[in-house]
Formats: C-alpha cells, sequence, structure tokens
C-alpha cells in the first residue's frame, strides 16, 4: 500500500471511529487528509470502498493477528504476553479516547458483505492460538483439567470479548484490562494452573 492511500485509509478509519458512518462525508475525509477530491479518487472509488478497507484495515491492525509472538510452552506466560500486548499501540492512529468501536462494528456488519468472513477468519486464528497453548499446557501438566482444549480457549476468548463489550459502553479501557486480567488468572486456578 502506498503511503498515500494509508494515510486515506488511516485518517478516514479515524473518522468512522468517532462517528457514525453517515456522519463522516467524503469532504470530511477529504479535509481530514488535506488533499484534493481527485486525488482521494485516484486511490478509492468512494465513501462505501474506503469504509471497507477501513474495517479490513482495523482487523488487521487493531485486532492481534500473529500469536506467535506470544510465548509457547506456558498458558499463563501467553496469557499474560496478550495482556501486555492489548495495552501496546501499534496501530497507527493517535491517542484519541473518543473512538466508539461497537457502533462501528455494527455499521461493518450492516455495511460491508465480507464482515463475517473477516470477523471469522480472525476469530478461527484467535481460537486455533488459544486452542494450541491450552493443549501444551495439558499435556505439560500446568493444568490439570478434564475440560477438552477448544472449550477452554472459548471461555479465555469469550471472558476477554464480554468484558471488553461492557467497558466499550462505558468508554473504560484502563478497568477492561484489569477485568480482563483478574479473570483470566481466576480461569486459570478454577483449571487447576500452577
Amino acid at each position: 500500500m502506498n503511503d498515500t492511500k494509508k494515510i486515506i485509509l488511516q485518517k478516514s478509519l479515524e473518522l468512522f471511529l468517532c462517528k457514525s458512518y453517515k456522519e463522516v462525508t467524503l469532504d470530511e475525509i477529504v479535509k481530514a487528509i488535506g488533499l484534493t477530491k481527485g486525488a482521494f479518487y485516484h486511490h478509492y472509488k468512494n465513501k462505501e470502498e474506503v469504509f471497507e478497507e477501513s474495517v479490513k484495515y482495523f482487523y488487521s491492525h487493531f485486532m492481534i493477528t500473529d500469536f506467535s509472538i506470544f510465548p509457547g510452552a506456558s498458558l499463563k506466560a501467553f496469557y499474560k504476553a496478550y495482556l501486555v500486548r492489548m495495552t501496546e499501540e501499534s496501530t497507527g492512529l493517535s491517542d484519541r479516547k473518543d473512538y466508539n468501536i461497537l457502533l462501528f462494528l455494527v455499521e461493518a456488519k450492516r455495511r460491508v458483505a465480507s464482515y463475517t468472513e473477516i470477523h471469522a477468519r480472525q476469530r478461527k486464528k484467535e481460537q486455533a492460538a488459544w486452542r494450541k497453548i491450552v493443549d501444551q499446557a495439558k499435556r505439560n501438566k500446568e493444568i490439570n483439567t478434564t475440560i477438552p482444549g477448544k472449550n477452554i480457549a472459548s471461555m479465555f476468548m469469550n471472558l476477554c470479548d464480554g468484558i471488553a463489550l461492557n467497558n466499550l459502553a462505558m468508554s473504560d479501557e484502563d478497568s477492561a484490562l484489569k477485568e480482563i486480567s483478574n479473570d483470566w488468572d481466576n480461569l486459570y486456578k478454577l483449571l487447576g494452573g500452577i
């Protein structure tokens, strides 16, 4: 992706995260970037296309996509590294706190035909990473449970999703990370973690 296209995408994503799709105008996107409409149209056909690309960019840059960066020998080390990664800013976006991620995702589901596939692909990657480390923890006797690895993986993921969703509604990201950490620690203990 060339620099201009990336800048258009990042600025557009910021606008879509702050306002509803309908509230963001093409004029506003162009003004935020400091380009002409002609320059915009050189890279994107319309607002719909840049919104769809923004959704894909969100999933590839906001969501953790490379789970191989986490420790692979210990479930506890894996989820602690995951928590650290969730606090890091590597998106290329500003540090604004007024993002409405929930609205953005709802609009993505409504407006982007491939959204379900995009989300399912991300979910499948995450499920596989969690299941791999859970199965490793069971083999190493780090945890002691008869619950299938797939189910344990889902528990870790669903705890995180539920807490994040609740805290998105409350706009309390710092509290969410503490709550996720606490609940993952408790789940780990319930599984007989050592």
